[in-house]
């Protein structure tokens, strides 16, 4: 009871705020608009630091805040930074509901869908990665995250569609591919049972070379963790069998494209604070793709200017697949490997 009378208290005349504006016929003045963003700073706020007993008290609050959270939304929907503030209220108000939220996710995954086609926040990207990650294994949902998937899947694609894309909507970039690399972890029979994550990985390789930190750090990240989830777990899905001639089918086609785009990467494409991010797509490309990954590194080395100090290519690939069975040892001597490489090409080069 605590709980509820104190968010209560607080949610009140914040609503009151939102309320106004969502009923005014005119656009909202500066000041207004200011009030409305601190208004959902604050109950995002309020839901972030919410005990994880007060989870029922969020839901019941969050329920009766939700018609004025979309009236929120309905009103500003060109409005990036009000969308953001809307979100995060969704964000931490799931979070902070837990379990409770079952009834909510339902009709905001169903408006968000209708709204992304038109609307590409990336915002809406996230609330869907939230969804995921508490929703995600239980069996009522799957149905209603598939076509969540497919859907948001198939606009992100059309809002990224070519490398200039990628460089001009790098939050897109990075909330696409979080969705991705979730939905990979969490509902992998959904991924793995669909021909679409075929067009997704070939949309990634349009954007290996984007620069921005946080996008180029969360692609490289799906390539990982599609490559690692990929080859170990899809033999264990309900749909084993499909699933691994699906992985195989993308690896074999599109693999040495992969493997040629992370080598031009660390040579010269991507900056060389970015070529950290680069390690994981490479240790999983050799932990699980084994002689055909050597063969893919072979072949995107050969078009990359020969070096011979501090290190040559053939030493740089001799580095790279040994002592692969030491997980932990791996990963830190191919960091180390990847830089010197870098550092050497790159000094050919220029």
């Amino acid at each position: 009871k605590k709980y509820l009378q104190g968010l209560t208290e607080i949610m009140t005349p914040l609503a009151k705020v939102l309320r106004a504006g969502v009923e005014s016929k005119e656009s909202l003045s500066e000041d207004k608009r200011d009030k409305v963003c601190q208004s959902l700073d604050l109950i995002a706020q309020a839901f972030m630091i919410l005990p994880e007993k007060g989870a029922a008290q969020a839901s019941e609050i969050l329920l009766k805040l939700r018609p004025i959270l979309d009236g929120t939304m309905d009103k500003h929907l060109k409005d990036d930074q009000i969308m953001e503030k809307v979100c995060r209220c969704w964000k931490y108000g799931i979070r902070a509901s837990r379990l409770y939220f079952k009834p909510m996710i339902i009709p905001l995954l169903t408006k968000l869908s209708k709204l992304f086609p038109k609307y590409p926040h990336s915002a809406f990207l996230y609330i869907v990665c939230v969804c995921v990650n508490e929703f995600g294994t239980h069996p009522d949902y799957q149905n209603l995250l598939a076509q969540a998937y497919t859907m948001f899947s198939k606009h992100g694609m059309v809002k990224l569609s070519g490398p200039r894309a990628f460089q001009e909507h790098p939050d897109v970039v990075g909330d696409f591919f979080d969705m991705q690399k979730r939905y990979i972890k969490n509902c992998p029979n959904i991924v793995f049972g669909s021909e679409l994550i075929v067009d997704v990985f070939k949309c990634a390789l349009s954007g290996i070379g984007v620069e921005h930190k946080d996008a180029c750090s969360m692609l490289m990240k799906f390539f990982a963790t599609f490559i690692t989830v990929g080859c170990s777990a899809t033999s264990r899905l309900p749909n084993g069998e499909q699933a691994v001639a699906l992985m195989k089918k993308i690896m074999a086609q599109f693999g040495p494209d992969l493997t040629r785009g992370v080598i031009e990467g660390i040579a010269f494409r991507l900056p060389f604070s970015r070529i950290q991010f680069c390690v994981e797509v490479i240790e999983s490309l050799i932990r699980h793709c084994g002689s055909a990954a050597q063969v893919w590194f072979q072949k995107a080395l050969s078009a990359i200017p020969q070096t011979e100090h501090p290190i040559t290519h053939q030493q740089f690939l001799i580095a790279l697949f040994k002592n692969t069975s030491q997980e932990h040892k791996s990963l830190r001597s191919i960091k180390e490997t990847i830089k010197e490489f870098a550092s050497a090409v790159r000094a050919k080069i220029h």
